[in-house]
């Protein structure tokens, strides 16, 4: 009697087949699960540029028509939205001044003092300031007020950001 010992061309191909389609499966699930990590690691880098510019962006004057001599505090008038003057990013004073940042906005972000953040090439860095009317914070209106509703954004795709809005007030606590 002849012992056969082995697999035969049948065998092998079924094994083949079998081993395809649960690896195929396993892939899928790798794969998303890449996709998901990477989705999420954008996320939390975004999340994080948009606190730090709305922290700069919060540690700045309401105006800058101030009536003491003390910085950023006493009665103000509001001025116009936007850079007073010739200001870029290292000397922005007020609140305001952010509406600037350019409409397409900064890629990669910038820095408080203007440098680019070449770690982040794929992120959007974009501020918006408007006066609001206490009545509809979320409407802008030509002004002044008492109110302004500044509004930051990373970007990093088409469909994809973080926007964080806070409202500043001209009145003392």
């Amino acid at each position: 009697m002849q012992n056969h010992r082995g697999f035969t061309l049948v065998e092998v191909i079924l094994i083949i087949l079998l081993l395809a389609i649960g690896l195929t499966g396993v892939l899928t699930y790798v794969s998303q699960a890449a996709q998901d990590s990477a989705y999420a690691h954008n996320l939390s880098v975004a999340t994080t540029l948009a606190q730090d510019l709305m922290e700069e962006i919060r540690a700045k004057c309401w105006d800058e028509t101030s009536t003491t001599g003390a910085a950023c505090s006493g009665t103000v008038s509001a001025s116009a939205i936007g850079a007073d003057g010739p200001e870029t990013r290292v000397n922005y004073d007020d609140i305001d001044d952010f509406n600037s940042l350019p409409p397409a906005g900064n890629t990669p972000p910038q820095d408080s003092q203007g440098a680019a953040m070449a770690a982040y090439p794929f992120f959007t860095q974009r501020a918006a300031v408007c006066y609001v009317n206490p009545g509809a914070l979320d409407t802008c209106v030509p002004g002044p007020t008492d109110y302004k509703r500044v509004s930051v954004s990373i970007e990093w795709s088409a469909s994809d950001q973080v926007q964080l809005v806070s409202i500043f007030t001209n009145h003392a606590l």
